[in-house]
C-alpha cells in the first residue's frame, strides 16, 4: 500500500559543484568495490583521485572494470559474484547509466545471494538492501538520471526491463562537473536527450502532480537552454554543471511519475536496433508528442512552461542537437529484421505505456516505426 503513494524519495546525501568528488575522501568503512565502465575514467584523472581518496580514508579498495552496454542477467550475476568475493561496505558506481544500473543490480544481488533478478520484477519486490554496503553513485554523464531514480534497467530474456525498488536511491551522489568534461559530443547529445525526455516524459504522465511537474520543467529547461552549447564548447564547466542538474532534477521527476511512450518504444527497441537509448529517445519524441497531442493537453502545457511556441520549435531544436553530431535521423540502417506487428504488440505493453497520457495502439506505434524508418 506505501507504495502506491505519491512519494518522491531523495537520496541520503547529494554532494555538488566542481571538486565534489573530494567526499570520497570522508566515506566511514572499510572495504569499497568501485564500479566503472572501460577506459575514459582509467585514462582521466579521476579514477586515481577515488583511488588516493580512499586511501587516504584507509577503506581497501578493489575496482571491477569494463562495464559497458545495457546490463544483463549474466553480467549482473558474474558482479554480484566478485563483490561477494571482495565483501565491501561500500559499492561504488561511476559512469553513465549502465554502469549505475549495474551497481544497483548486482548490489542488491550481493545483498540477496540466493535470489535471481527474474524475481525482482515485480515493481517494489527487491528485499531490503544495507544489510552489508551502502550505494554511492557517480555520474560522468548528463543523461540517465539514475542516480536519484528508483529504477535500473537490464535485459532480462532479450527484454530490456526495468527493475523497481525505492531500495535503490543511493545513500550518496556525487555531481561533479568535472567528470564529464571530456565525454565525446555523440555521447554529450545522445545522453542529453534521454534527459529531456525524462522531464518531458514525466510532466506529460498520468501519474504526475503539481510538484513533481515542478521537477520535470525545471530539469528539461537546464537541457534545453545548455544542451547546444555544451555542444558548441565542451570545455564550458558552468554548461556542463547546469546540464548534470537537469539530468538530476529529471530523474527525480521520472523516478516518481514514470515515462511514457517514447521510453517505451526505446526500451523495447534496444535489443534489435544498434543506436544507443538517447538517440532512439530523439528519433520517437516528436511522434510521440502528435500521437498524445490528439487527446491530450498536458503536450501544449509543457510546452507553453518552457516557453517554447510550438511542436516545430522542439522538433528543430532536436534537429540542431543531431546534426551537430551527426546523428542519423533513421533507424532501419542499424536494425535487424523483425516484425513490425510483434514489435508494436511489445511496446504498447512495456510497463511505460501505462502512463502514456494517451492509450497507446498497435496501429499508431506501427505507424510511428514506418515514419521513422
Amino acid at each position: 500500500m506505501l507504495n502506491m503513494l505519491s512519494r518522491i524519495i531523495y537520496p541520503k546525501e547529494m554532494v555538488i559543484k566542481k571538486g565534489s568528488l573530494i567526499r570520497i575522501k570522508f566515506l566511514i568503512g572499510k572495504k569499497a568495490a568501485i564500479l566503472i565502465g572501460r577506459d575514459s575514467l582509467q585514462k582521466s584523472e579521476y579514477l586515481q583521485k577515488i583511488e588516493k581518496y580512499l586511501s587516504t580514508s584507509k577503506i581497501e579498495y578493489f575496482v571491477i572494470k569494463g562495464i559497458s552496454g545495457d546490463p544483463c542477467e549474466k553480467s549482473i550475476l558474474e558482479i554480484s559474484h566478485q563483490l561477494n568475493e571482495i565483501k565491501p561496505d561500500w559499492v561504488i558506481g561511476v559512469g553513465g547509466g549502465s554502469v549505475m544500473d549495474t551497481a544497483k543490480l548486482a548490489w542488491s544481488l550481493y545483498e540477496n545471494p540466493k535470489m535471481s533478478l527474474l524475481k525482482f520484477q515485480t515493481p517494489f519486490s527487491t528485499p531490503e538492501l544495507r544489510k552489508k554496503a551502502k550505494l554511492c553513485l557517480i555520474p560522468t554523464t548528463s543523461g540517465i538520471g539514475s542516480e536519484v531514480t528508483n529504477s535500473a534497467l537490464v535485459t532480462l530474456k532479450g527484454i530490456k526491463t526495468p527493475i523497481i525498488s525505492n531500495c535503490f536511491i543511493p545513500d550518496i551522489v556525487i555531481l561533479d562537473p568535472n567528470l564529464t568534461l571530456n565525454l565525446p559530443n555523440k555521447v554529450t547529445a545522445s545522453t542529453g536527450i534521454d534527459a529531456f525526455s525524462h522531464g518531458l516524459e514525466s510532466y506529460c504522465s498520468t501519474l504526475s502532480n503539481s510538484l513533481t511537474k515542478v521537477y520535470a520543467v525545471a530539469g528539461a529547461k537546464l537541457i534545453f537552454e545548455n544542451l547546444k552549447k555544451a555542444l558548441l564548447d565542451p570545455e564550458d564547466i558552468i554548461t556542463k554543471e547546469k546540464l548534470l542538474y537537469g539530468s538530476m532534477l529529471s530523474g527525480l521527476a521520472q523516478g516518481a511519475t514514470s515515462v511514457g511512450g517514447v521510453h517505451a518504444m526505446s526500451h523495447s527497441l534496444s535489443s534489435n536496433i544498434s543506436l544507443p537509448h538517447g538517440h532512439l529517445n530523439a528519433l520517437f519524441i516528436i511522434p510521440i508528442l502528435k500521437f498524445n497531442i490528439i487527446e491530450s493537453d498536458s503536450v501544449t502545457k509543457f510546452l507553453k512552461e518552457m516557453s517554447i511556441n510550438d511542436i516545430n520549435v522542439l522538433d528543430k531544436w532536436i534537429s540542431e542537437i543531431m546534426q551537430i553530431c551527426k546523428l542519423n535521423n533513421r533507424w532501419g540502417n542499424f536494425s535487424r529484421d523483425f516484425n513490425l506487428d510483434d514489435m508494436s504488440q511489445n511496446i504498447v505493453n512495456d510497463i511505460c505505456a501505462r502512463t502514456n497520457p494517451r492509450k497507446l495502439t498497435v496501429e499508431g506505434i506501427k505507424s510511428i516505426l514506418e515514419e521513422t524508418r
